[in-house]
């Protein structure tokens, strides 16, 4: 029930669609009219950096459509993947919870269209708006167990086995069968060399289970490149469907995100 005006904001018109963004699409109706005038609709364009890191935060942005890598600083030159976000989630969440500065870089991945809607806005319409703080919670609280997984499945399986599980959560956070990714791409993104992700492609390719094309790689066979994926794929999906589940209140949710946000920070500074 959303339409783009020519400037800024989201009009609510009869006929029109709902948002595609899963956070706001699941709002109730009235929070989502009162939300509208705030909205901006933005344009991502591939290849470039969304939000520094170090840099504060002006919006809050929910993604409707394309793939957002968030990338932690390895060292003065590189920088590798410890999330994605798809439409399925927002870039710079993390101001429910009082922050005001980006602590990673967000990299737009595959190019699409998203909402914004800036702090300060929403900050003033968040008493009000109890399911989208529930909702931005929620998300934060995904995020974080998503990071700490990358973090694991880097030290402990195979590349073969991490592009599986890339591709797998890539497909998930975007709903695309269709990747438009290149392999130079997913090598910075993942912290290894180019012909490693070439290889890789190779040998999944042989498979049957996605066929290269240029600069596009399509999946063909889901379960078939779910059996090849690490099992961290088939964690984060459990732990995606039982915090969904889960009736926990707004303070335990609350707590447990910032126990994991402290328990991200110290991996990141040893």
């Amino acid at each position: 029930m959303w339409t783009e005006q020519r400037e800024t904001g989201l009009a609510k018109a009869g006929r029109a669609s709902p948002p595609l963004n899963l956070l706001l699409r699941h709002l109730p109706f009235e929070e989502l009219e009162r939300l509208s005038p705030l909205l901006q609709k933005v344009p991502l364009t591939p290849r470039r950096v969304f939000q520094h890191a170090g840099l504060p935060i002006e919006h809050v942005t929910f993604i409707e459509e394309g793939l957002i890598s968030v990338l932690a600083k390895a060292d003065e030159s590189n920088a590798v993947e410890v999330g994605l976000i798809g439409r399925d989630g927002a870039v710079g969440s993390i101001v429910v919870l009082g922050a005001d500065t980006a602590a990673f870089s967000h990299f737009v991945q595959i190019g699409g269209s998203a909402l914004r809607i800036g702090v300060e806005d929403l900050s003033r319409a968040l008493p009000a708006l109890p399911r989208l703080r529930e909702a931005l919670h929620f998300f934060i609280h995904l995020s974080l167990i998503q990071s700490a997984q990358v973090a694991a499945c880097s030290l402990s399986h195979s590349f073969e086995q991490r592009l599986a599980s890339w591709l797998l959560m890539a497909h998930d956070h975007c709903d695309m069968a269709h990747l438009p990714i290149t392999q130079d791409l997913l090598a910075r993104s993942l912290g290894v060399r180019r012909p490693t992700v070439s290889d890789a492609f190779k040998q999944l390719a042989q498979r049957g289970v996605f066929a290269k094309e240029r600069s596009r790689v399509r999946i063909l066979d889901p379960a078939g490149l779910e059996r090849i994926a690490c099992r961290c794929y088939r964690v984060m999906c459990r732990q995606r469907d039982a915090v969904k589940r889960s009736k926990m209140g707004r303070t335990t949710l609350i707590a447990l995100t910032l126990v994991l946000a402290l328990f991200e920070i110290e991996l990141a500074v040893q």
